[in-house]
């Protein structure tokens, strides 16, 4: 009996029979076995693990469902599994047996019988367990158009809904801008591995806040209210540096290239860190050439508003921690004097106004008529007053009945007018109420003894130099570079420097040099 598959039907369920064929189905049916005729059977191992449910096909049959909690049964071409049980059936009543291993048919009760389909699954290739797809999209050597990703650095990891650019960001090649690459593209969330070092410093710049700030637990509803917090946090700071002319961990935001940039300042203080320095400076300004005036060109011209320029000014200052008293060279001072000038410049954008917080909020997908919530609003009560408006002191000649308590700072664009208020308080001046001394405070994390301070100047040229370089990077107009040979110091202490590419190819081009050197020693021996 030969039953068929009939790829033409209508039905992919329908099977062609002879008529032959079809009085053979009838006799067998009516026959009963004759297990001893047909001696013992072989132990099959059934592969069914339930009685198969019944459902009606497309076509009005009812089809079989095999539920097979092996995850390790082979597949056919379009996916399916592949069932494997003992020898046919079809050795019992006289059919051609096949030489594998095929699926045994299943009775489902005493008046339904599934034909034999080994003629139809003899021509069905063995497959694999997991094969392997062909093509492109598996060619390791030459990946296909799916596997290409043309996207630049800022389109990859700095864009929406991703986390904006931070000051570390655009630091980070002041260091190595291969190792920042890897760290992007290697490590989870693209965060460098916490070491030891790592872990020691934060603590020593908590120890440092805490002696300024006092934390309190605030819990988080939605995303509003984590902003709202931050928000909150900048109104304090700036408070605190009003109130006792010093305070830490001040959040700020800026633009660059249009991309939105965030990073927090460790210290800003009423106090100069180098006054004599900053008066030589400013001294000289009038007999500089103008192509030497990048030194100074945020100091204000001698003589022009003296009233302000008699006012305090306010300072900023970075903390780095060591893990030696030795004092750091200027390659180590380098990312730290970048880090001070962006938050130069993002910190006088927001005292001249110019910062858009509303793009800011829509940077972080934020709607600033969103309220917050309800326990935040509590929790912040109980640290601010003003949030409440008492609308009982109101006009007390009134007759109007008495309102209750309204929120006066109740969603992001509320206190936005807030902040702005205070910024204002703080920097009087504008962009002129900030000093242009900037200082690097090196400090042991042992103990937190100091070990050097680093003054300069603020150079808004020599910041736009550094922007320039490190952002046609994260713009993707060119490739990330490792660091300079006599820099190489810096690999001791990369995570990537075992199989790094820039490194690799440093070290061919000294073993080339060398081999050069070695032939024209050999050859200038011989003369």
């Amino acid at each position: 009996m030969a039953a068929l598959l009939n790829y033409d039907s209508d039905c992919e369920f329908g099977y062609d029979f002879t008529s032959e064929d079809e009085a053979l189905l009838i006799q067998l049916a009516s026959t009963e076995p004759n297990p001893a005729a047909a001696g013992p059977r072989p132990e099959v191992t059934s592969v069914i693990d339930a009685v198969p449910a019944r459902t009606k096909s497309d076509c009005g049959h009812d089809v079989a469902t095999f539920r097979n909690a092996r995850s390790g049964a082979p597949r056919n071409r379009d996916g399916s599994r592949v069932l494997l049980g003992g020898p046919s059936r079809g050795a019992e009543s006289g059919l051609e047996t096949l030489p594998r291993i095929l699926p045994t048919p299943v009775s489902l009760d005493e008046d339904v019988t599934y034909p034999d389909l080994s003629r139809a699954l003899v021509n069905v290739e063995a497959v694999d367990e997991d094969p392997v797809p062909t093509g492109p999209a598996n060619n390791t050597t030459e990946p296909g158009p799916m596997d290409q990703d043309d996207r630049s650095p800022l389109q990859k990891f700095r864009s929406y809904p991703r986390k904006p650019l931070t000051v570390s960001d655009l630091t980070a090649g002041s260091w190595c801008e291969l190792q920042y690459e890897y760290t992007l593209t290697r490590l989870p969330g693209g965060r460098r591995t916490r070491t030891k070092a790592m872990r020691e410093g934060s603590k020593v710049h908590k120890k440092l806040e805490d002696e300024v700030h006092t934390t309190v637990k605030v819990d988080i509803m939605t995303k509003e209210d984590g902003f709202g917090l931050r928000l909150w946090n900048l109104v304090q700071g700036l408070r605190t540096l009003r109130d006792t002319g010093l305070t830490r961990e001040l959040e700020v935001w800026g633009m660059v290239d249009g991309n939105l940039v965030n990073g927090v300042i460790d210290s800003v203080s009423y106090k100069n860190p180098n006054p004599e320095f900053e008066e030589e400076l400013s001294s000289q300004e009038s007999q500089l050439d103008p192509e030497q005036s990048s030194l100074i060109d945020y100091f204000p011209p001698k003589g022009k508003d003296d009233e302000a320029r008699s006012r305090r000014k306010i300072y900023l200052t970075d903390v780095k921690t060591r893990g030696t008293l030795v004092k750091p060279t200027n390659v180590v001072i380098r990312p730290a004097k970048v880090q001070l000038l962006l938050y130069h410049r993002f910190l006088s954008d927001m005292a001249a106004g110019r910062l858009d917080y509303i793009k800011v909020c829509r940077r972080y997908g934020l709607d600033v008529d969103e309220p917050f919530s309800d326990a935040f609003i509590a929790q912040i009560g109980n640290l601010h007053d003003e949030i409440f408006v008492d609308a009982s002191s109101s006009d007390p000649e009134s007759s109007a009945p008495p309102e209750p308590d309204l929120v006066k700072y109740s969603n992001l664009r509320e206190l936005l007018s807030l902040v702005k208020e205070e910024v204002h308080l703080t920097f009087p001046e504008g962009e002129d109420s900030l000093g242009h001394m900037l200082r690097v405070q090196y400090i042991y994390r042992v103990d937190g003894r100091a070990i050097e301070a680093y003054d300069f100047p603020v150079s808004k040229e020599k910041l736009d130099i550094q922007l320039n370089k490190y952002m046609a990077w994260w713009r993707g107009e060119r490739k990330a570079r490792g660091v300079a040979i006599e820099e190489a110091f810096k690999c001791h202490s990369c995570e990537f420097a075992a199989d790094c590419s820039w490194r690799q190819e440093m070290d061919q081009e000294l073993a080339e040099k060398a081999r050069q050197k070695r032939i024209g020693a050999r050859r200038g021996g011989r003369r």
